[in-house]
């Protein structure tokens, strides 16, 4: 039997934990990037857009009203409306003429200097109006999808809004609004932050379960393995509790169910060989102990020799029947192949019964048979006959004169049943479930005397159950045997 190494099983446990491990922490990963990206540019989009509209909405009502002052030069008022609307919205504006002068400015830092950005120029291009994002000491503009990927670099970020300033249906300027946007920076990046640290909080918790997961998986794994490590060492009652019913309880049942079957093979195995020892010693003990009698023996009595030379020869055929029993039961092993072809059992039943007639009628024992049925099976005729000689014979054996031995062939279901009753001496309860197993003896001495070799009720049950039958006795001590036979009917006979 090959045994998977320990090394190799110890491997594959570390292999499993760091895979189902690393599994997890990338799907963590992945998952929360996925979902952070996705929010962040969603929130970023809605914030932004929002901003966007409700300065433009605000440019245009000043760009609208500051027509009539720019062309009237009137930068008092238009300074006045500006700053009102700055101080309000905590924002800054500009009013710049067609050459890019500023003319207002409510920061007062800009005044008769040129002021231009993409968006003023984009304007003067004649855009209805432009949108950008700058941050502190940065001139170019951030749109929004840079701005989302660069935000968290951001120190100070404003949005600048340009909207045409016109009189009369002709350009006459332009008006830039200027609003601080470093809140939806900052929003978005608290919201980085707390899934991030979520993030973390999920990933230490998945770590803790995979690793109460990773318990649970890898100590069936690890009592499996030590199950085999002692089977390796040739204890082969080691046994794996199953836990649960998962498919890890399901291996270690059938790791059980193979450890039970090996220690009964080799169970098997080592009362074998001891009893075949045993069986073949004796009649060897007894052949020696005849022949060393007749080598001593001075002078040689002819009569004694005979008689000695008859009990040699008796013991020589008894071992000739245990070894051939012996290599029977070996082919069995070994896979023996089955002549088969379509049998009427009932016809196999009687000729046997007739062969064993005589021997029933020398020991004062009644033999019948009774074959309901014409019944066929498909079967190896020499196999059969031998299930059926043997069957007879040791009800004959075992039972005294003036006995009864019936046999009887019935149909049950889809199975041609075959009974042999005796009226013998029986068997015991506590030998019962023993009698097919090899060399096992219910009167050891008796059954010497009767010249049997405890294999042939062993051999038996090994050709029924190769023909797919079953085959069990009923006996208590005193009131005889009866031995039941079942064999599957062949294809031909199941469709009548």
């Amino acid at each position: 039997m090959a045994i998977i190494s320990l090394t190799r099983i110890k491997a594959f446990i570390h292999s499993i934990r760091w895979k189902i491990t690393i599994a997890y922490l990338l799907i963590i990963v992945v998952a929360f990037g996925a979902i952070a990206f996705s929010l962040i540019q969603l929130v970023g989009e809605y914030l932004f857009t929002q901003r966007s509209r409700d300065d433009q909405r605000i440019a245009e009502g000043l760009a609208e009203e500051f027509g009539g002052y720019l062309v009237a030069f009137d930068a008092q008022s238009m300074y006045d409306a500006a700053l009102e609307t700055a101080s309000a919205e905590q924002s800054r504006v500009l009013v710049l003429d067609r050459l890019c002068v500023v003319q207002v400015d409510t920061a007062s830092e800009m005044n008769g200097r040129r002021f231009i950005t993409a968006e003023i120029d984009n304007v003067l291009k004649g855009a209805d109006s432009d949108y950008g994002f700058y941050d502190a000491g940065d001139t170019g503009a951030y749109w929004l999808r840079a701005a989302l990927n660069a935000f968290s670099g951001v120190d100070a970020m404003t949005g600048v809004y340009a909207c045409p300033i016109y009189s009369q249906d002709a350009l006459s300027g332009v008006l830039v609004y200027i609003s601080q946007v470093q809140e939806i920076y900052e929003s978005l990046r608290d919201i980085q932050l707390k899934i991030l640290s979520w993030m973390a909080l999920v990933a230490i918790a998945v770590l803790l379960v995979n690793a109460l997961v990773l318990r649970t998986i890898t100590r069936p794994i690890g009592e499996l393995n030590e199950g085999i490590s002692r089977m390796s060492r040739g204890d082969l009652s080691a046994r794996v509790v199953p836990r649960g019913n998962n498919e890890f309880a399901g291996l270690a049942r059938a790791f059980n169910s193979m450890s039970e079957r090996l220690e009964q093979l080799d169970n098997s195995r080592s009362q074998f060989v001891s009893n075949a020892s045993h069986e073949l010693k004796t009649p060897l003990s007894t052949i020696k102990i005849l022949i060393e009698s007749l080598m001593y023996q001075e002078p040689l009595d002819p009569g004694m020799a005979k008689e000695f030379l008859t009990d040699v020869d008796k013991e020589i055929d008894r071992l000739n029947r245990i070894v051939s029993d012996l290599l029977t039961l070996v082919n069995i092993d070994n896979g023996t192949k089955l002549n088969l072809a379509e049998l009427d059992i009932g016809a196999l039943l009687q000729e046997q019964v007739k062969r064993l007639l005589p021997l029933a009628r020398e020991n004062g024992i009644e033999l019948d048979c009774a074959a309901k049925d014409r019944l066929e099976v498909t079967g190896d005729a020499l196999k059969l006959q031998q299930v059926v000689y043997n069957i007879i014979d040791n009800a004959i054996k075992y039972t005294p004169r003036g006995g009864e031995v019936h046999c009887t062939l019935s149909r049950a279901a889809r199975k041609a049943v075959i009974r042999v009753s005796d009226t013998g001496v029986g068997i015991p309860q506590d030998d019962l479930p023993h009698i097919f197993d090899r060399f096992y003896r219910v009167d050891k001495a008796r059954s010497r005397d009767t010249g049997g070799t405890g294999l042939g009720l062993s051999i038996v049950k090994q050709f029924v159950v190769l023909h797919g039958g079953t085959i069990e006795a009923k006996s208590a001590p005193g009131k005889g045997s009866t031995f039941i036979i079942e064999l599957p009917l062949s294809n031909k006979k199941q469709e009548n």
